[in-house]
Parts: structure tokens; C-alpha cells; sequence
């Protein structure tokens, strides 16, 4: 099956081959580590609670980019998902590579140059291991849309891309405002998301500080 970071990073992809800007941005990068996060939770390999994340086990999980942030977790002392979401960031551009590589091992994505082209043109998941995957957007959509409680996995996927800046791809302002209190509802539920919330919240704050120090 497709990974939760695999996910955001083909949300970050456009239909030309090109990367959206928002994949630049540092709410994108928060995203990118509080998804590798939420699938060492439910890969059972790390625990959390409000004051810290804890190591469970180091077995490696099988996912390149996750058994990266693996090896990072190891060698840190435990502390807070919004804290772990901060200090992943450099390794950031290295899990999103990781990430477009397995996509182009699965048969995901085609690399032509620096381009990666979906190899189903209507950006359609090809089966994997005879399992049939919903693309994305679409279960964004559906999960927004509707009034059933989504999966895990979807829940996380909807927080990470509202707080990633990726819903602004594919939904007008007009309709993320509408649906705001579904978002916020749906996508505000993982632990991990609001630990990304946070460092967005956090980094905003010192920037919007250091704009008000006056000149001298």
C-alpha cells in the first residue's frame, strides 16, 4: 500500500510533472516529518503521548524513509512531537527523495529528467501486491464531504495536507473556508497532526516576532 509520506508527496506533485511551490515551504517539511512519525506509531515503534515520544523498537519497518527517521528517534532523547517535528526538518529534502524513489519503484511515478509523471495519467494508484488503493484527493474529498469518521490513516492524511498547505492544490479558498469546521473536525484528531500544528504555530510566532524587533 501507498505510505502516508508517499501520499503527501504525490499530492505535492502536479499534473505536469513539476513540484507545487507549497512543497518548498517549511509547513510542507513539518507535514513530510509528522507523516513518517504517524507510521512509526502504527508500525509500533514508537509511543506518544502530550509530553513525549517514545522509542518502542528499532526493528527496521521495511520503508526507507521511515527507518531514516527510525535511526533519528534511536539516537535522540525522547521528547515531544512538536519537538521531533522540528528537528527532523533537516533531513526533510533526503525523506522526500526517499519517498519519490519508492513511488517510481512501484510504479507510481515515471522520473523523466526532474520531472515525475504519473504513470496512470489520471492519477490513479496502480494495484499493489493485488490490493486496489483510492487515490488521495479523492478520499480527501470523500472524507471532507461526508459525515462517516474516516480511518487512522485518512484522518492523519487530511490534517498533514491542511497543515502541509497541499488542500490548496486541488480545493479553492472559497471551499476550504466552507468546509473549515470538517477539517478541523476530521484532521484534528492524530496526535501527530497537532504536534505539526504546533511547530507551524511555534515558527510562525518567532518569525512574526523578529519581524516587530525595531531596526537600530
Amino acid at each position: 500500500m501507498i505510505t502516508l509520506l508517499e501520499e503527501l508527496v504525490l499530492l505535492a506533485v502536479n499534473d505536469d510533472g513539476g513540484m507545487a511551490f507549497t512543497a518548498g515551504s517549511p509547513s510542507f517539511g513539518r507535514a513530510v516529518a509528522g507523516a513518517c512519525l504517524v507510521e512509526l506509531s502504527e508500525a509500533g515503534r514508537i509511543d506518544a503521548d502530550l509530553s513525549a515520544v517514545r522509542l518502542v523498537s528499532s526493528a527496521p519497518t521495511g520503508s526507507a524513509a521511515a527507518d531514516r527517521v527510525l535511526a533519528e528517534l534511536a539516537a535522540g532523547e525522547p521528547a515531544a512531537a512538536e519537538v521531533w517535528v522540528q528537528r527532523l526538518q533537516e533531513i526533510v529534502p533526503e525523506l522526500v527523495r526517499l519517498a519519490l524513489r519508492m513511488l517510481v519503484e512501484r510504479g507510481v511515478l515515471e522520473q523523466t529528467e526532474a520531472r515525475f509523471l504519473w504513470v496512470l495519467r489520471a492519477r490513479r494508484y496502480p494495484v499493489i501486491d493485488g490490493r486496489e488503493q483510492k487515490e488521495a484527493k479523492l478520499r480527501i474529498v470523500s472524507s471532507l464531504l461526508g459525515d462517516e469518521v474516516p480511518t487512522p490513516h485518512d484522518t492523519a492524511l487530511v490534517g498533514l495536507a491542511c497543515a502541509g498547505g497541499l488542500l490548496q492544490g486541488f480545493l479553492s479558498n472559497a471551499e476550504i473556508a466552507r468546509l473549515q469546521d470538517r477539517i478541523n473536525l476530521v484532521g484534528g484528531i492524530d496526535l501527530f497532526v497537532k504536534g505539526v500544528e504546533s511547530a507551524i504555530r511555534t515558527e510562525a510566532a518567532i518569525r512574526a516576532q523578529a519581524y516587530m524587533i525595531p531596526m537600530v
